[in-house]
């Protein structure tokens, strides 16, 4: 039972397009066929000159001498297929009383029989124009006792499609059903292959396989190709966060380890003095202790806002503000912390527009650009503020050493450091301008660091504005 449900065509989308597409040919075969047998081609009776009479007669003759020649029991096929040949016509002979015939020539079969049956009976013979060709007669003559009709034309030379017409019609009709199987085989199997594609990258990547892809199918012009190409995007966006999930588990046990490692070392200290003694490394033991926690309690205070982040969760927080009350504590504050570390902070802000805005998000973010260009200038930072049509432009330069080319379209990964500031001391955790970048995207902004020809750092933060 298994098998005979398996077997069942209309259990898969190729047997139901096949059967489709070939029921759909079947019913316009039948229809045509049915059309082609009731509506017969024209035919005219008109009548026959001295020449098409003397051509009748002389058939008739010939026949009879054929007739007389022929041993006895011979089937009269044979001798009207060598009367024909002798004058290179068509001939045939109807049976009044059977209705039957029987014809030789360049037609296997006649594609209309009623223009003949209805000459039964006539007088005088005619010329029968057809499609095909011209036909004389009827002409009665008597062979081996029995009455016949004679016919005998001209027919033109036929062409493949014309000799395949006048063909039996069950063997038209299977040549012809059997071409269009084929067709709709192939019909059926393009499209269905592609889902097949589908199907297979979709359990391989279930599987775990997340580099799986769609192969062919995806170059595909229509929906099928559409459909392959959002797939591999949706995989590709799949392989990308979890790789990167998998890379920020790795990276937040590397920055614990350090951290718990140091606490570990002060608490060994600690305990490895007298109980009685107040010295000044117990002191600085938790000391120690103290600003490691801390640090802890930052770093995942970060690691919780990317994910948040990451995961859209700040969008319903969204309100108009505009960039004076946004900027003026931030600015104020970095301007005190520049001056503390003998630096010049320098602001260029040329219009107060409004944004759509989680303003302690947006706030964040600008933040650690601004902070991260404070720590490394050597002498001047710059913040400037224009509009540009329908987006802000923020651009925070510093007069630092800048980073290397190859390590720009990295710096807003987490975790991210640069290879000369890869200690905890001068380069943080990577977190800053991870946060940063998608704190600017939730905001449909864009940013972009570039490294300035005088030496230094530029970020290049552009934010659309409320109309």
């Amino acid at each position: 039972m298994r098998r005979l449900l398996y077997l069942n065509p209309f259990r898969s989308l190729y047997g139901r397009i096949f059967l489709w597409f070939w029921g759909t040919t079947i019913v316009m075969i039948v229809g045509a066929y049915w059309i082609m047998q009731n509506i017969a081609p024209p035919v005219e009776y008109l009548p026959m000159d001295d020449k098409q009479h003397f051509m009748l007669e002389n058939s008739v003759r010939a026949l009879q001498r054929q007739v007389s020649r022929s041993p006895d029991g011979e089937p009269l096929e044979n001798i009207l297929e060598r009367t024909s040949q002798r004058g290179k016509l068509m001939m045939i002979l109807l049976n009044p009383k059977t209705k039957s015939f029987t014809l030789k020539g360049p037609l296997p079969r006649l594609p209309n029989e009623k223009p003949f049956l209805d000459l039964i009976g006539s007088a005088n013979p005619l010329r029968i124009a057809t499609p095909i060709g011209d036909m004389f007669g009827p002409m009665a003559t008597d062979i081996a006792g029995t009455e016949y009709l004679l016919f005998v034309g001209r027919i033109r030379p036929m062409g493949f499609a014309s000799d395949m017409r006048h063909r039996p019609p069950l063997l038209l009709i299977c040549l012809v059903l059997l071409i269009s199987a084929v067709l709709c085989s192939l019909i059926a199997w393009s499209l269905v292959k592609p889902l097949k594609q589908l199907q297979v990258a979709t359990k391989r990547m279930a599987s775990g396989a997340l580099s799986s892809r769609v192969g062919s199918a995806s170059y595909r012009g229509d929906e099928i190709g559409r459909l392959g190409r959002d797939f591999n995007y949706m995989a590709e966006q799949v392989e990308t966060l979890l790789n990167g999930q998998k890379r920020l588990l790795a990276d937040i046990s590397h920055e614990l380890r350090s951290p718990l490692t140091r606490m570990q070392l002060a608490i060994g200290i600690a305990q490895q003095q007298e109980p009685s003694s107040n010295t000044k490394s117990n002191e600085q033991a938790l000391a120690r202790i103290e600003k490691e926690a801390h640090q802890m309690e930052h770093m995942v205070a970060q690691v919780l806002m990317l994910s948040r982040l990451d995961n859209n969760a700040r969008d319903s927080k969204k309100q108009p503000v505009s960039f004076d009350t946004l900027l003026t504590e931030l600015l104020a504050d970095c301007e005190f912390e520049a001056q503390s570390q003998g630096k010049t902070l320098t602001v260029d802000i040329d219009s107060d527009a409004k944004i759509n805005a989680d303003e302690d998000l947006l706030t964040s973010g600008i933040e650690n650009v601004l902070r991260n260009a404070v720590k490394y200038a050597n002498q001047q930072v710059s913040f400037t503020l224009k509009i540009d049509g329908p987006d802000v432009n923020l651009v925070i330069c510093d007069d630092g050493k800048g980073i290397p080319d190859s390590d720009l379209e990295h710096i807003f990964q987490p975790f991210y450091r640069v290879s000369s500031a890869r200690e905890r001391d001068s380069g943080g955790i990577g977190l800053g301008l991870a946060i940063a970048s998608r704190a600017i995207a939730a905001h449909e902004g864009t940013i972009e660091a570039r490294n300035r020809v005088k030496g230094g750092l530029s970020v290049h933060i552009r934010l659309p504005i409320m109309a």
